[in-house]
């Protein structure tokens, strides 16, 4: 089971398998905005992948346009709807501005 460690929150979760990023973190009472649900609409989720990279699928198409439009670029800034890890993976919650 890939563990979540959250930095900024200084907390560490177990995530099942095929879990988003997102829904373990509310699962888990860890605060994180998502406006639109998870549905990978309003970009408020977006997270800075500190380490584990390797263990997320790369962002879809959707994902990418989502973080342009939010004027967040960069490999290591991803959504937390949209990240399930296959591994452990060390996230930063970035602030909404």
């Amino acid at each position: 089971m890939p563990m979540i460690h959250v930095v900024d929150k200084d907390v560490t979760i177990n995530a099942p398998a095929g879990e988003p990023i997102l829904f373990v973190l509310w699962d888990n009472h860890v605060n994180i905005t998502s406006i639109c649900g998870g549905n990978c609409s309003c970009g408020a989720c977006n997270i800075e992948i500190v380490d584990g990279l390797e263990n997320l699928p790369e962002k879809s198409a959707e994902e990418a346009r989502v973080l342009s439009r939010i004027k967040r670029q960069g490999p290591n800034v991803r959504l937390a709807c949209q990240s399930i890890p296959t591994g452990d993976v060390t996230i930063r919650i970035v602030p909404e501005e």
